[in-house]
């Protein structure tokens, strides 16, 4: 009988494709919304494809949802709900509590004692020094506070096992978020220059599958419990990837992409000291595999 899976953060890019690849895998999944996601398209079709397996709670004000899953029965907590911005205003600093402590600390509060597994997605911005808490920034902070709440809960039911994700960059296919690789494909979809802040830049992107594939083994498989960094072994250099993108897009004739190199400076990669899982298999060929979304 397949596993219950509780779910934050289905209206996200991350959230949703592994919602969708655990519906098709046959999985029980019920997510928690905010109420103005009842208009969701993507998630209202889910729910009409998957009628007995999908169902969600949706909810306005956090205390709300203390007694609407006080009964519920599930395996596995997944926490891909995230607030994420560079930096903070004070007038946000609630908003980011909110979204990345409160939230998720009521929800395992009414849970801990149930379940067998939680998830929760963070960011190497959480570890400047490629190890221990130093947060680039207030968003990290908090995601960071949230690991050690997780940490009170696993030491108050000893046989709940917990994951901690870190990632760097991520990418897949229909990737609308605002970052670097999704930006240049929509800017050259729209004839414009996008700039970068330095020809030094270095990225470390996983794709999106492989994430999704080593959340399913740790659903599958008695992994030791702990964080873990799910990274490519070798860093894309972004001048490079532009160079490589443009040369194959001249072969396919068509137009170049549009680029201008700034002199900012940027943050170099901190080599990742925590842990990465024997489990994890990357895609060895992430560069070929976003140039084709140019080539396309």
């Amino acid at each position: 009988m397949k596993k219950t899976i509780l779910l934050t953060g289905s209206s996200g890019f991350l959230g949703h494709t592994f919602l969708v690849d655990a519906l098709k895998k046959k999985y029980h999944v019920i997510d928690i919304l905010r109420f103005k996601n009842k208009k969701n398209k993507k998630l209202n079709d889910l729910r009409k494809k998957f009628p007995n397996s999908y169902k969600s709670i949706f909810y306005q004000k956090n205390h709300e949802i203390i007694k609407k899953i006080r009964n519920l029965k599930v395996d596995y907590f997944l926490n891909f709900a995230t607030l994420y911005k560079a930096s903070h205003k004070n007038s946000e600093i609630y908003d980011f509590i909110d979204s990345n402590i409160l939230f998720p600390t009521i929800i395992l509060n009414q849970i801990y004692k149930k379940i067998e597994k939680i998830i929760n997605f963070g960011s190497m911005m959480q570890h400047l020094d490629g190890l221990s808490y130093k947060p680039k920034n207030f968003y990290a902070a908090t995601k960071s506070a949230f690991e050690m709440i997780i940490n009170f809960y696993s030491l108050e039911n000893k046989k709940l096992k917990f994951y901690n994700i870190k990632l760097y960059e991520s990418f897949a296919k229909f990737d609308k978020r605002k970052k670097l690789i999704p930006t240049l494909l929509k800017n050259y979809k729209n004839n414009q220059t996008t700039k970068i802040n330095s020809k030094k830049l270095e990225l470390n992107i996983v794709h999106v599958d492989d994430i999704i594939n080593f959340v399913n083994t740790l659903l599958n498989e008695n992994e030791i419990s702990g964080s873990y960094c799910l990274k490519q072994f070798k860093n894309v250099k972004i001048s490079n990837l532009i160079h490589n993108i443009n040369k194959q897009l001249v072969k396919n004739n068509k137009k170049k992409l549009s680029v201008e190199f700034q002199n900012k400076k940027i943050d170099k990669i901190k080599l990742s000291k925590i842990k990465i899982s024997d489990k994890w298999k990357p895609a060895k060929y992430i560069e070929k595999k976003i140039i084709k979304e140019f080539i396309k």
